[in-house]
């Protein structure tokens, strides 16, 4: 831009002649500036302005001047709460983008000077009968009059300035910088509705109950899919008249494998439809990666993942992760909204079209090596989501600063992410370690676990779980969605997973056996394995043994029995086993009075027989 003194000096002289002022408009409109894209690519075209009606009732525009001091355009039409139009600089690139039309374009707004966004620096003013009612000022910018407060906000190449909410202080700090062009906007999400909470790979099955239930639709958005057991089922349910729909990421690291290859073609070939997200070239991508792992059944329920639903990941030994099923027909709604939103018709959405064929694998048998430790959990709670890159990172800061301790599970930690939380972390599980920090480094060779891939935050009253890895990047580049959880029980939960993952006592393993003698039962758990200090015997809840006895007798009533015995190490971690046992009342006869009876009833025969 020209020199910012020379500027004032004619922007007075404009102002005047306008008949504008600066003073702020003591407006009660609520019409707000609430995103500006100033730095497109080069060759985009991109630049665009939204204007919002914060308040509750309509609001006639025809009075309002958008203006960045240099041009302005005279605004026109009537807005209703909440909405929302676009001014762009081309309405062709927006929408190859956006895939929607925008509301006008500057030319058709056009009413003096030229308007026209600066890539280093900028202000951009909302001005109603003269008065500046909204302001933004960016970059480089060394506006310091009325309208705004404190520094610009920075900003760099492909980046929008989006509002936090619509609160207005007329700072930067009403603002981030973080989003793409093009990236979604939803709202936060809260309810208090029913949870199961499962582990991988414990309860894998978990997920393929949930898709087999599905009646009408089921959108699965995932990073990679190469599952052939929930192949089997989608077409099955395909078969059975239900849609499916899948997203995947059209440029994983390393490629796109040949299982998911000739999983997305059996799909495809039983009536399925798949989008890739694609990137490279003249595309503009609008996320890094779509890494969310989410499962929406009749858009009544969703299954929010750690776990990508793959073939190494979901099988018997796989990853150590979490998946979470929300009965919740709203949080389904809203996350079909995300679904809908990433795959509409733009640049970076590719249908797939039956290019993976002829693809031959070997088809692999599953061993269940691992014996079941977790079952799954109901509970009713508070949740609400994590979005990414809408608004996860003030989410990801909410969730820490209401904590007062936090353990970590995860594939790594890094950056940002590390310096919010490492203040409050106990403990830090990490596939992949940070160097220069205390972190333990997950091995679940002996736990029969093929890696750790959960993202797992664990505070004194709630949880973070989800696709979410806890990086900089992931929150503000990526597509993740992730699911806070607050119940206290849901942390009791997790911390006993996370126990028993952070141990290194890998072999501690409760093996029971019970021998049934009448009323008398013989629990024998000698066949444990670990340092093993102490044994716990409940039946039916209660607490019936501890000590350091193996083989433990009890006494039972008659009726069904649950056993449970609990094994504990010198490091207090445990392991448990249940096992039911039905104990009923039995009447013995001695033998030896069989045998006097029968040689009675042969005498008496006798007896009767001579008197015959």
């Amino acid at each position: 831009m020209a020199n910012k003194v020379i500027l004032i000096g004619a922007l007075a002289l404009l102002l005047l002649s306008t008949g504008f002022s600066y003073e702020n408009a003591n407006s009660e409109s609520h019409l707000l500036i609430y995103e500006v894209s100033p730095y497109s690519y080069s060759g985009k075209n991109l630049d665009y302005v939204c204007i919002i009606n914060s308040g509750e009732s309509e609001i006639d525009i025809g009075n309002y001047y958008l203006t960045d001091f240099e041009g302005y355009l005279h605004l026109h039409g009537v807005l209703k709460p909440m909405q929302r139009i676009y001014i762009v600089q081309n309405r062709t690139s927006f929408i190859r983008v956006f895939g929607s039309y925008p509301d006008y374009t500057y030319k058709d707004l056009k009413y003096n000077g030229t308007f026209s966004l600066s890539n280093k620096g900028d202000e951009v003013a909302l001005m109603k009968d003269g008065k500046i009612d909204d302001m933004l000022v960016y970059g480089q910018s060394n506006y310091r009059g009325n309208g705004w407060n404190g520094e610009p906000i920075n900003i760099s190449q492909g980046h929008v300035l989006r509002r936090r909410s619509l609160q207005d202080t007329n700072s930067k700090e009403d603002w981030t910088n973080y989003h793409l062009i093009g990236q979604s906007d939803f709202a936060p999400i809260n309810d208090y509705t029913k949870v199961e909470i499962f582990t991988y790979p414990d309860d894998r099955n978990e997920l393929f109950r949930f898709v087999n239930q599905a009646k009408k639709e089921i959108l699965i958005e995932s990073y990679t899919l190469s599952n052939p057991h929930l192949e089997k089922i989608l077409e099955e349910e395909i078969r059975d008249g239900v849609k499916v729909k899948i997203l995947l990421e059209g440029s994983p690291v390393g490629g796109i494998s040949k299982e998911e290859k000739s999983v997305v073609q059996g799909i495809y070939s039983a009536g399925g439809k798949v989008y890739f997200m694609i990137s490279g070239g003249k595309v503009h991508n609008r996320y890094t990666y779509v890494h969310s792992k989410f499962i929406i059944v009749d858009e009544k329920y969703a299954l929010i993942s750690t776990e990508n639903f793959d073939e190494k990941s979901i099988a018997p030994c796989g990853n150590r992760g979490y998946g979470v099923i929300v009965w919740n027909e709203s949080v389904a709604k809203y996350l079909t909204a995300i679904f809908r939103d990433d795959t509409k018709s733009v640049e970076d959405i590719k249908i797939y079209s039956g290019e993976f064929k002829g693809i031959n694998l070997e088809e692999e048998n599953d061993v269940q090596m691992r014996s079941r430790r977790f079952n799954p959990m109901n509970i009713t709670a508070s949740i609400s989501l994590a979005i990414a890159p809408d608004y996860s990172l003030d989410k990801f800061d909410q969730f820490i600063n209401s904590q007062r301790w936090v353990d970590v599970e995860a594939l790594y930690v890094k950056d940002y992410a590390l310096s919010e939380i490492y203040d409050k972390s106990r403990r830090i599980l990490v596939n992949y370690p940070t160097q220069g920090y205390d972190m333990r480094e997950f091995n679940g060779e002996n736990k029969l676990l093929r890696m750790l891939h959960a993202k797992l935050l664990i505070g004194d009253n709630s949880v973070l779980v989800g696709s979410m890895n806890f990086g900089y990047s992931s929150m503000t580049r990526n597509r993740e969605v992730s699911i806070i959880i607050k119940n206290v029980t849901a942390v009791n939960y997790f911390e006993n997973v996370f126990n028993y993952d952070w141990s290194k006592h890998e072999n501690l393993v409760a093996l029971m056996s019970i021998k049934k003698i009448g009323n008398s039962v013989t629990v024998d758990l000698s066949h444990s394995t670990g340092d093993i200090k102490e044994y716990r015997v409940y039946v039916d809840g209660k607490l019936r043994y501890e000590g350091k006895n193996m083989k433990i007798t009890l006494n039972l009533n008659d009726g069904k029995h649950r056993i449970k015995a609990v094994i504990v190490d010198s490091s207090g971690n445990n392991d448990e086993v249940e096992m039911t046992v039905t104990i009923r009342h039995e009447v013995t006869i001695d033998p030896r009075l069989i045998l006097i009876l029968l040689i009675f009833a042969v005498f008496a025969y006798k007896v009767w027989k001579g008197h015959g």
